[in-house]
Order: structure tokens, then C-alpha cells, then sequence
């Protein structure tokens, strides 16, 4: 047998356990589809109306130049997914395991968007720790929008199945599809499906009058110890670093006209 060799790929395909010099290693969940050594693998938020609007024209697209009627209820999906993906921000996990039920609930036979849902994050079980889910217009037309498409059989239904059986699709496919669309989309930063909960802390943050309370709730809401871990994973702290870089320029008068940069 090749050590090297992948010897089991569970079916979620959230976990593998790959044969590393002899001995069976168990992979996480968060492994990094695209890691390339000397490159960074930082995955980042969209951090512009521009990105953001890029991504959903090439949904926009895909669902127009759909071949046949199954392929436009997965582009429609893969829509869905980035919309509430960037606007709920829950990790990739959870997002591909949300219900119907999550958003709807039944009242005399009428289905009734809910205000909030209560989640227990599968990385945070064993803590039994919960996140209270707040749904803005965003997510509540953007659901509406693909229900009056395609009406809910099931309130126990995934929101985005697999092309198989009636299970969620794994994350490596979220992954996919999240990454595929940003490189049509011209974005030259690393995009993967973490960018969506990264882009819901980075606005979240943006668009606050009061940045440091925002990045106390931002903490409370994503489980991290401080807010400087807060900082370092939606982007502020390499932003900031720079800016110091740039607040020196030591020797620069005394150069200033001898070298052109």
C-alpha cells in the first residue's frame, strides 16, 4: 500500500483519514482545499460592493445559461447559499446542515417566517454553547424568492441538498462552489467558503458607528477569546499593520530626489 495514498474519505467528507508514513492520520474539517506551498493561503472576506455584486452577477449567469431545469434549481441553490451564507455568517458546517425549519414554522397549516432561530453550532456542541440567528431582508427575500420557485415540500428539508439522496452537500462542495464562482468573477484574492462568515464580521464591523462595540458583539457572536482574534480573522489587524508600515518613512527626505520609486 501506498503510505501516501488516501486510505478512507468518510461520506459527509468532513473528516478523512489519510496514511502519513505508515500511520493513519485523521484530518479536520477545516482543511485547506487549496493550500500551495510559498503561496498564502489566507482566505479572505469580500470586503467591496464590487466583489460582492461580481459574485451574485456570475450566480445571475449560471442560473440564465442553465441547460435544462434541474441545473437551474442548483444554480438558484448555489445563489441562496452565498446570500445567507454572508448575511447569517455561521461556518460552513452549519450553513450546509440548515433546515426549512430553521427559517419557517407551521401556523394553521400556513408557513410563518420565524424572527430568530436558536442554533447549537456542531464545533461548539460538546460546550453546548448556542448562537441565537437574527434573518435581515436580505435573507428573508432571497428565501422567499427561491420558495415561490420552488415551494417547500418539507420543513425538515435541507435548504441545499446533495445531487444525491436526501442528505446536505458536503463541505468540500460548498467549498467549490464558493470558489469556482469567485475566480469567474475576476477576484484576485484567496475566496473559499470561509469567506462568507468572514464577510458577515468585516460588514458587520464596516458598517458600525461604534467600531469597538461592534467588535465586542463580533466576538461574543463567533466564540473567540479576545477581540483581537476578532480583528486578525475578518482582516482589520493586517489593515492595521500596514498602516503602521506607512506611518514611517525613515530617510526619506534625505533620498527624496536621488531614487524615484
Amino acid at each position: 500500500m501506498n503510505d501516501n495514498a488516501v486510505k478512507k474519505e468518510e461520506k459527509s467528507n468532513i473528516v478523512q483519514l489519510v496514511a502519513v508514513n505508515g500511520k493513519i492520520r485523521k484530518k479536520s474539517e477545516n482543511y485547506n482545499h487549496n493550500k500551495v506551498a510559498g503561496k498564502d493561503s489566507e482566505v479572505y472576506a469580500f470586503r467591496t460592493e464590487e466583489e460582492i455584486a461580481a459574485m451574485i452577477r456570475v450566480f445571475d449567469k449560471h442560473i440564465e445559461e442553465a441547460p435544462d431545469a434541474n441545473k437551474k434549481q442548483i444554480a438558484y441553490r448555489n445563489k441562496l447559499l452565498f446570500l445567507i451564507g454572508m448575511n447569517v455568517g455561521i461556518r460552513g458546517s452549519d450553513l450546509r446542515t440548515l433546515k426549512w425549519s430553521f427559517f419557517f414554522q407551521d401556523n394553521d397549516e400556513e408557513k410563518v417566517f420565524r424572527d430568530f432561530y436558536t442554533l447549537q453550532p456542531m464545533k461548539q456542541r460538546k460546550q453546548k454553547k448556542f448562537v441565537k440567528l437574527f434573518f435581515n431582508q436580505t435573507v428573508r427575500k432571497s428565501i422567499l424568492d427561491y420558495v415561490n420557485r420552488y415551494p417547500i415540500e418539507n420543513l425538515d428539508d435541507y435548504l441545499f441538498p446533495s445531487r444525491k439522496g436526501n442528505e446536505p452537500i458536503v463541505v468540500a462542495s460548498l467549498w467549490r462552489i464558493i470558489k469556482t464562482a469567485a475566480l469567474e468573477a475576476g477576484i484576485k484574492q484567496n475566496i473559499g467558503s470561509h469567506s462568507l462568515r468572514k464577510s458577515f464580521g468585516y460588514w458587520c464591523w464596516h458598517n458600525a458607528e461604534d467600531k469597538d462595540e461592534a467588535l465586542v458583539k463580533l466576538q461574543f457572536i463567533f466564540n473567540h477569546s479576545s477581540t483581537q482574534t476578532t480583528k486578525r480573522y475578518i482582516g482589520l489587524m493586517d489593515s492595521e499593520i500596514e498602516d503602521m508600515f506607512n506611518s514611517i518613512e525613515l530617510g526619506l527626505d534625505c533620498i527624496n530626489g536621488e531614487v524615484q520609486i
